[in-house]
């Protein structure tokens, strides 16, 4: 899931207390009036609501990949030994003892069902990709606002300034595009979820071939 945008201060650490992302507040713009400040201060704003917002995915991705990791190597394991022990038990002469194969298989099939119910794989892939073209977008925008602060500079008019303005808009709004992507992604995964456990089935465990 994206990061809420609640709330109206913070920054840094901060921004990170509750596990969401709050919008950064604008504290507003130079008081001098000067285009060329006025306009730094936006980039500044802009800048450091992209730079919190890449900066929550990669923070939050780790934790769903340790989960992803400890439950998907958990249920190879347990149906490796659910696999085997069977076979060892039958082997050694304790055939009573075989039925715990079935136990150790359907315990790592509740691995399975929990990583794909808490959505612990699929939010790590979706954190990964994100925060990667948040990051892209975010480092072509700041390689080309030198371009579009000079232009303002050498020629501080009202209209070079509304341009560079609407440049710094799209570019928010893009960035803002790829996070509602992310979190429309979540809901819909989180919807199909609730309807598997409100109908009793269980989340399909993966083929052979994964």
């Amino acid at each position: 899931m994206a990061p809420s945008s609640i709330g109206g201060g913070g920054s840094g650490a901060d921004r990170y207390s509750t596990g969401d992302l709050r919008a950064i507040g604008f504290q507003g713009v130079s008081q001098h009036g000067a285009l060329e400040s006025t306009l730094k201060d936006l980039f500044v704003w802009v800048e450091s609501f992209a730079t919190e917002s890449i900066n929550w995915y990669s923070q939050e991705k780790v934790s769903k990949a340790r989960w992803s990791r400890f439950l998907r190597l958990a249920s190879v394991l347990l149906f490796s030994l659910g696999t085997v022990t069977p076979v060892v038990a039958v082997g050694m002469g304790w055939s009573k003892q075989s039925i715990w194969g079935y136990g150790l298989i359907g315990l790592g099939a509740c691995c399975v069902a929990v990583d794909r119910v808490c959505g612990f794989s699929s939010s790590w892939m979706r954190y990964v990709s994100t925060a990667i073209s948040l990051n892209r977008r975010l480092i072509a925008f700041q390689a080309s606002w030198p371009r579009i602060e000079a232009r303002v500079t050498g020629n501080p008019d009202v209209d070079e300034f509304s341009k560079a303005v609407q440049e710094l808009v799209t570019f928010v709004d893009d960035f803002a595009m790829l996070m509602e992507t992310e979190t429309l992604a979540w809901v819909s995964e989180f919807q199909n979820h609730l309807l598997q456990l409100e109908s009793g089935t269980v989340p399909a465990l993966p083929s052979r071939s994964q």
